[in-house]
């Protein structure tokens, strides 16, 4: 127990992983295609120099042309919906994106949308272009391109056609307020302390056997620091020992029949940051007849699986479905990240890929194939290379396409 605690927050870079001694060089054969360099448009980088130059203007010398003070500015803002605000522009917002407002100065014109809304916070950005963001004002201001003061005036104009809803703002400052109450970084602390009263997965041991059998070997369930629930009632005590039922239902341990959740999934996988810092895991059955084979922590997943390969150096990443067929490329000695589900990419990683090449190893079949084709749009939008890994059968995955082979 304690050389894991001392292991999690190591600062030190780690050793590369181990595991299967055979090397597999045949991938390389497919990386044929030459490093694309996005190219920009004069007019659209005249536009975008225009905006930027434009909203870079001392806002407090034109307050004094509004008639408002800041309060009354704030005030404003805070009462206001950003998403209606976009869609009252003529703007297509769908599950919180839309295209941005410059598309030439993306890969494929913003094809998949780039634009992310923050409605909480009343934000927006765009995860291409480096100057398009900010608050609902400068919404207004770069889209319409007008002053700060004629956007306070559009805006003060249509309020009441853009009016937040009050009751559900109330419900969401409410529920703010109650998780503002605990200290940062509660439930990842929580977590912490549940992985620390957990064993490392034992050689011979069930798990062992089933994670060997997947080509998952010591040297890498040691590194990735994968962990065993062998005591399924005495963790459960414990922790509950420690604190109470209801923060450990609003970590997400304990569903709300004040029940540990994994009793049948007993493989514990943590996703953990740059500073080995757990953020977040999945649970694994390992028996056949158990559904679903995963269990995800009941919170938002913060980044992919294996995250501290995506570190800003020029590389190639391989880009898999779920963290067994990422631990399963390790054991090769790939470089390999995983999502949880197909669905689970998020726009907001595509930041996280710089400078990478990725080859997607999503499942082959027609979710994985779909899922493929939303996360190369994201990722070519942002002037990333991508490639489809290509030699999966109908139905396989990575994990059982290695089982069926020797190398």
């Amino acid at each position: 127990m304690h050389f894991f605690k001392a292991y999690f927050f190591h600062w030190s870079a780690r050793d590369n992983v181990g595991g299967n001694p055979y090397s597999f060089v045949v991938f390389w054969v497919f990386w044929v295609v030459a490093p694309r360099s996005l190219t920009r448009e004069k007019q659209g980088k005249n536009n975008q120099d225009n905006f930027e130059l434009h909203l870079s203007k001392n806002r407090n010398t034109i307050l004094s042309l509004t008639m408002m003070s800041n309060s009354e500015i704030q005030e404003l803002k805070s009462s206001l919906s950003i998403t209606v605000v976009a869609k009252r522009l003529g703007l297509s917002v769908e599950r919180g994106r839309f295209r941005c407002f410059f598309p030439e100065q993306h890969a494929h014109g913003d094809r998949t949308p780039s634009v992310s809304i923050n409605e909480e916070k009343g934000y927006f950005k765009c995860f291409v272009c480096e100057n398009v963001k900010g608050d609902v004002i400068s919404l207004v201001q770069m889209y319409l391109g007008i002053s700060f003061a004629e956007a306070l005036k559009w805006l003060k104009g249509d309020a009441p056609s853009i009016k937040r809803d009050m009751q559900k703002s109330t419900a969401q400052k409410s529920k703010k307020q109650e998780s503002s109450e605990r200290p940062k970084f509660f439930k990842e602390k929580i977590i912490f302390d549940f992985l620390n009263l957990l064993s490392p997965i034992p050689p011979n041991s069930k798990a062992a056997w089933w994670l060997a059998k997947r080509h998952i070997y010591k040297p890498v369930w040691d590194k990735v620091l994968l962990r065993l629930i062998d005591d399924y009632h005495r963790t459960s005590r414990e922790l509950l020992a420690k604190y109470s039922l209801e923060d450990l239902q609003y970590a997400g341990l304990f569903n709300s029949q004040g029940i540990l959740r994994y009793g049948r999934h007993p493989i514990i996988i943590p996703y953990i940051d740059e500073q080995h810092r757990p953020f977040f895991f999945q649970a694994r059955a390992i028996e056949k007849d158990v559904v679903p084979k995963e269990l995800n922590l009941q919170k938002a997943i913060p980044f992919p699986y294996n995250k501290e390969v995506l570190d800003g150096k020029p590389g190639i990443v391989y880009l898999c479905e779920g963290a067994i067929d990422t631990l399963t490329l390790l054991g090769h000695n790939f470089s390999a990240v995983g999502i949880p589900g197909v669905n689970s990419f998020k726009l907001e990683w595509v930041e996280m890929f710089k400078n990478k090449k990725i080859i997607l190893c999503l499942d082959n079949d027609a979710a994985g194939r779909a899922s493929e084709t939303r996360i190369s749009a994201m990722l070519q939008e942002a002037g990333l290379e991508t490639h489809s890994f290509g030699l999966l059968p109908e139905g396989e995955d990575i994990n059982s396409w290695f089982a069926s082979r020797q190398f």
